[in-house]
């Protein structure tokens, strides 16, 4: 969620917030749920999406499940596509019924939930990219938007079931570039404002309270996923880049295997079409 209600910009892209939108109702969701998470072989899923660390990885796998088998994105004419709207309510009530009906529901779906953060998903390409080399590579372009409606500008909490623990502070509206390349299942979240956080213990707390930039991931099915991020302390700033292996089970590992640390960090031939009201 972004802070940047001051600029200009902050202020072109609340109105990302106002619609038209097309809705995804809580059957939709619960479908792609229980879809994205299915094993080759055997009941158990293939990671656990009430651990924070897979977070970013279950939201990616059920938005590109929706762009591609509910929204019709090849169908519709490019001009025609409405944002996908999903709502907070419909979000919590479809991942408890699916993952949590006999436990609690972990504590980054509660906290989304308390806030009323909504997640918009407008993925008519030409609003996403002005320009790349890498236009036939790419299976999904969208630009993401996740707010509240409420005044506040901010909110933080910790979250202790984490591993490791983590401290995270959302402002009221964050955006991000969402790209997935069909050739190698790299997933970027890129151009990220409005998301900031800090690792309570470990050998991520090195780096403090930052900003998330950057975030890349390659999953392997049934199995991990490995995670290139970059963190700035303050935005204007450049900042570091660390590799990160997250096991099935949501545990944050240091480093990722030297042929994977290459093909997560290789060069991006995009440039990005400004973020504009709708």
């Amino acid at each position: 969620m972004i802070l940047c209600l001051l600029s200009v910009q902050s202020l072109v892209v609340a109105q990302q917030t106002k619609g038209p939108f097309r809705t995804v109702d809580q059957e939709s969701l619960e479908r792609a749920m229980e879809i994205v998470l299915k094993k080759d072989t055997g009941p158990e899923h293939a990671y656990d999406p009430t651990a924070t660390p897979n977070g970013v990885r279950y939201q990616i796998d059920v938005i590109a499940y929706l762009l591609q088998n509910e929204a019709g994105q090849d169908q519709e004419p490019p001009g025609e596509r409405l944002p996908l709207l999903i709502g907070y309510k419909e979000w919590y009530l479809a991942f408890k019924n699916v993952h949590c009906r006999h436990r609690d529901v972990p504590e980054y779906v509660e906290r989304a939930n308390e806030f009323e953060q909504n997640l918009v998903v407008d993925y008519n390409r030409n609003k996403v990219i002005r320009e790349t080399l890498d236009a036939g590579r790419l299976e999904i372009a969208a630009n993401i938007t996740l707010f509240w409606d409420s005044a506040k500008k901010s909110v933080s909490y910790k979250d202790l079931d984490s591993k490791p623990p983590l401290k995270i502070i959302y402002d009221r509206i964050i955006t991000y570039r969402l790209l997935k390349y069909r050739d190698d299942n790299l997933v970027v979240c890129d151009h990220v404002n409005g998301l900031r956080g800090k690792a309570l213990k470990g050998f991520l707390r090195i780096f403090g309270q930052a900003h998330m930039i950057q975030y890349r991931t390659m999953a392997v099915k049934d199995g991990p996923q490995y995670v290139s991020v970059e963190l700035r302390k303050f935005r204007w700033l450049f900042g570091a880049k660390t590799d990160l292996t997250i096991t099935p089970d949501g545990e944050t590992l240091e480093g990722v295997p030297e042929e994977v640390k290459q093909r997560l960090r290789r060069k991006l031939n995009i440039q990005y079409e400004p973020l504009k009201p709708g």
